[in-house]
């Protein structure tokens, strides 16, 4: 027998408890994918808190990259936090978690069950050796991907024969009248800003694929008001080359800075970047600061064979081989050891070596976001004989 509402009251219940129905358990299962952890994916108020956070004290040289664009952000209960990239759902973060000093693996593993609640997979990318071999005491593999070069300033000078480059490029740019200028971009006369923008889109057209982003800032990230740039500039107010220097802070002091952008004009003076550094070095010793960073290379090292995945090895070996022609990371790396750095590995620290060529796809991904595919057969279908990238 079949029964049909007649009344009112009868037609209501039976036309809407299937929607209500599928209402409620939209919000519940909604309700349930919810984290408990506050997250803010914006560039706004989360990001303010992040620099705040930064200024009290950083635990790492590449800490202020967590600052940039295309970061979300994670804040633990317990007061640290995270900046990450979902790319296929691999969660990438930068550098060490942010927080209290030993506060970050219990703040790496707290997001990382966050990340497992939303089905990613987490990588933790560009983290330091110390951090690196407190999670792998709870079972988490890691494999080596880029060096960091770091310079003590105090007591750093060019007295010795193997500063004999170096002391040689900054004799020879003061000959030729270049100084070196210290501030921000904003700092810059308008005719100075110009040309720095006309120096980093020519380095751009020069290579076959597009600039690289993730942990390689741009012309975007320069513009950062705490971000400082040593520029050289000649007695015609010409612009020959610029880098920029990212702050490390420890209780609202500036302790360090980081090298990411370089760029020199093509008919600039041999040695004008050994000319930059060396100053920026020096001035970072008669201020007092702890290290100068010359950056990682990403890369640009050697993994070690021995118990790493296969397949993430040759991923970044793709990688490595096919960008090198183009971006010059090894080369990048030896030049950066005439400034006589000590070096720290920094590492990718992952928890299931499954996920490893994707994660490996992800890394990819994040350092060419606008890689087409055409670019792509270009570079990665051919060999190609490389070329120095590194001024000279």
């Amino acid at each position: 027998v079949d029964m049909v509402a007649t009344g009112p009251i009868a037609m209501t219940a039976s036309q809407l408890f299937g929607p209500v129905f599928w209402m409620l358990l939209i919000v519940i299962a909604w309700r349930g994918m919810q984290s408990r952890f506050p997250t803010d994916t914006g560039q706004g108020a989360a990001r303010t808190r992040v620099v705040g956070m930064l200024r009290n004290g950083s635990v790492g040289t590449l800490s202020w990259m967590a600052t940039w664009e295309g970061n979300s952000y994670w804040f633990a209960p317990a007061g640290g936090a995270i900046a990450y990239r979902v790319i296929n759902n691999v969660a990438i973060t930068t550098g060490d978690p942010i927080g209290p000093v030993g506060s970050g693996v219990a703040t790496a593993e707290a997001f990382a069950r966050w990340c497992a609640h939303h089905g990613w997979t987490v990588a933790f990318y560009s983290v330091t050796e110390e951090f690196r071999s407190s999670l792998a005491d709870r079972g988490y593999g890691s494999i080596a991907v880029a060096e960091e070069t770091i310079v003590r300033p105090r007591g750093w000078s060019l007295q010795g024969g193997k500063m004999k480059d170096i002391r040689t490029a900054v004799n020879r740019a003061e000959k030729e009248g270049l100084t070196a200028s210290w501030g921000t971009f904003r700092d810059l006369a308008p005719r100075y800003a110009a040309q720095v923008r006309d120096i980093s889109e020519l380095w751009v057209a020069e290579r076959d694929l597009p600039e690289m982003g993730f942990t390689l800032g741009g012309m975007d990230e320069l513009v950062d008001d705490e971000v400082a740039l040593m520029v050289a500039i000649d007695g015609d107010d010409r612009v020959h080359a610029v880098t920029s220097w990212l702050p490390t802070y420890e209780n609202g002091r500036v302790i360090g800075w980081t090298l990411d952008f370089m760029r020199r004009a093509p008919d600039s003076m041999n040695g004008v970047m050994e000319f930059l550094i060396g100053r920026t070095i020096l001035l970072a010793g008669a201020r007092q600061l702890d290290f100068v960073s010359l950056s990682g290379a990403p890369l640009a090292v050697d993994t070690d064979p021995n118990g790493q995945s296969a397949s993430v090895r040759a991923v970044l070996a793709v990688l490595s081989r096919s960008l090198e022609p183009v971006y010059g990371f090894r080369s990048l790396l030896r030049f950066k050891t005439k400034f006589r750095p000590e070096f720290h590995r920094l590492h990718l620290v992952y928890a299931d070596p499954l996920a490893l060529p994707a994660i490996g796809l992800a890394l990819a991904r994040a350092y060419l976001p606008t890689l087409t595919a055409r670019q792509a057969v270009r570079a990665f279908g051919r060999r190609r004989t490389a070329r120095a990238t590194v001024p000279r």
